[in-house]
């Protein structure tokens, strides 16, 4: 067996611990925070009252989103109950479902099993697509349907306009369209409208024909579900779409610092896509150092490339333009990122430049790795021992190639996922988001009595999953006879409780800022920044008192 042979089987294993990740600790940990209290929530009161077709949350109409999340997240939780295992079991499925798929559209569009591989494992290793596939979002679904209507859309392209691609075509965008309304349709027609311009302009009449036959499927897939919900809801849905649509465009859901800000998604690309952003920034440039001009033409004479730098800049341009931007919607072009990064592994020269690359990313993250365990977790731990083991394993063979440098780089990043992820859901999410403890104890109570379930000024949007009741958040003592409460002690103390009894069922901490930065909160329970951030918070059972 060859170096080459050997790297290759080696890369193989690795991509079967990162599918493994996939699958890793998804269950041990609750439902958390705003967006999985809101997809698992959804799908427990659909599951509750037996329809699936008219999404609920917190017993209020869930329309922000389309029917389709909430039907690809459905059937494990039907079968086997809502839990935060079986919900995310859905995602993680998902997962590996799009990493075949990336596998067949690569070996699709360049008929090299190589560049196929190469594109399945960079997507895999990705923080981006780690992260959103323990995380209950629509972005994984999203990017999958948009892969597979490019998967079609390459063979019309091509030529290929027979009367079952142009079906399927049709069928898949229309997928897309109850995945997330127009936000992935207008990835895939611009791309398609920009790779087929002058053969859409020459032959206007066979493409009408073929348009009109494609709008059949898309219309029969994507239609009837929106024909259900205008015919129940009549000009009350029509004004929300309406209303969603502009507010998505015009409104920003991230604050000032991002609204106008061109670049902001150029910069989370290099996060999302880490630890292979800046490899396939340094081997563009090695690629490109010479001929520069030439090279960008031959790209114009390649189709599959064409179309894979298409759709990944046609992403990057589209989510740039509304002032609502979102870290997550990047994932999108994860799939373009990996099979074109790819491409261009195989095609650079493996120079010092590019060795050093990869020896510098290994290197700064085995430092920013170790440092992080002596800082935050147990170092003493039979854990830190085997990362440190790893992490020398990695360092075992020279970097002789690109696919050693991808194995030695990819080997120190799955250990950082697999440590992180499991120290960081492990400590920070039972303490931080108790909303399991505190839901369960309420069913518990309300399945023999009905009481109301109220939050002081806050609204923990994992709670009704847990609680299996209607949350209600206001900023004064609730008028009840019998209520539980759901407060921060300091406010309680400001508030005039001298007629009320209460029992204290649990405590627990709750933090201010984003759901997002666990590291923040990691800071504040190992005491490195001030707690002002955080706060306590207490289930009462609270009963007025006679008069």
């Amino acid at each position: 067996m060859n170096q080459e042979q050997k790297v290759d089987y080696l890369l193989v294993g690795l991509l079967g611990l990162y599918v493994f990740l996939l699958f890793y600790y998804i269950g041990d940990y609750p439902v958390w925070n705003k967006d999985e209290g809101l997809y698992a929530e959804t799908v427990r009161e659909m599951i509750e009252n037996n329809n699936f077709l008219d999404p609920f949350y917190n017993y209020e109409h869930r329309w922000q989103k389309p029917i389709l999340i909430y039907w690809v997240l459905l059937p494990f939780a039907y079968f086997f109950g809502a839990s935060a295992f079986t919900i995310r079991l859905s995602l993680a499925i998902l997962g590996v479902a799009t990493l075949i798929l990336t596998y067949l559209f690569a070996k699709k569009l360049f008929k090299d099993r190589n560049i196929a591989f190469l594109s399945t494992f960079l997507l895999a290793s990705s923080t981006g697509f780690i992260m959103q596939t323990r995380h209950i979002v629509t972005h994984l679904m999203l990017l999958f349907t948009i892969i597979l209507t490019f998967y079609f859309l390459y063979d019309l392209l091509r030529g290929k306009r027979d009367k079952l691609t142009i079906i399927l075509f049709g069928a898949s965008l229309g997928i897309v369209f109850l995945a997330k309304l127009y936000v992935g349709v207008v990835f895939i027609l611009t791309t398609g409208f920009l790779l087929g311009i002058k053969e859409i302009w020459k032959k206007k009449i066979k493409f009408l024909k073929a348009s009109i036959f494609g709008i059949i499927p898309f219309l029969i897939v994507a239609m009837p579900w929106y024909l259900y919900m205008i015919n129940k809801y009549g000009m009350e849905y029509i004004n929300f779409l309406y209303h969603e649509f502009f507010d998505r465009i015009t409104i920003s859901y991230t604050g000032k610092a991002t609204k106008n800000d061109p670049l902001f998604y150029v910069r989370v690309f290099f996060g999302l896509f880490a630890p292979w952003s800046i490899p396939l920034l340094v081997s563009v440039i090695i690629l490109g150092y010479k001929n520069t001009l030439e090279k960008i033409k031959s790209i114009s004479k390649n189709l599959p490339l064409l179309l894979v730098v298409t759709g990944f800049f046609v992403v990057l341009v589209t989510l740039s333009i509304p002032k609502s931007k979102i870290p997550s919607y990047l994932l999108s072009s994860q799939v373009f990122a990996a099979i074109m990064t790819a491409y261009i592994f195989t095609k650079v020269k493996f120079n010092k430049i590019l060795k050093n690359t990869f020896l510098t990313i290994q290197i700064i993250l085995s430092i920013a790795l170790i440092a992080i365990w002596i800082l935050y977790f147990d170092y003493k731990s039979f854990e830190f021992f085997f990362v440190l083991f790893v992490l020398g394993f990695s360092y075992l063979h020279p970097t002789s190639s690109i696919k050693w440098g991808i194995f030695r780089v990819g080997v120190v990043a799955w250990i950082a996922y697999f440590s992180i992820v499991a120290n960081l859901y492990k400590e920070i999410v039972p303490t931080f988001f108790p909303f399991d403890r505190f839901g369960e104890k309420i069913a518990k109570i309300t399945e023999e009595k009905k009481i109301p379930l109220y939050t002081y000024n806050k609204f923990f949007q994992a709670l009704p999953f847990y609680a299996k009741t209607k949350m209600i958040s206001i900023n004064k003592v609730p008028e009840a006879n019998e209520f539980f409460w759901i407060i921060d002690p300091k406010q309680m103390k400001k508030l005039d409780t001298s007629n009320l009894d209460w029992m204290i069922l649990d405590k627990g901490k709750y933090f201010k800022e984003s759901y997002s930065k666990l590291f923040k909160i990691i800071n504040i329970q190992k005491g490195y920044i001030s707690p002002e951030k955080s706060g306590d918070i207490w289930l009462l059972w609270v009963k007025r008192k006679k008069e």
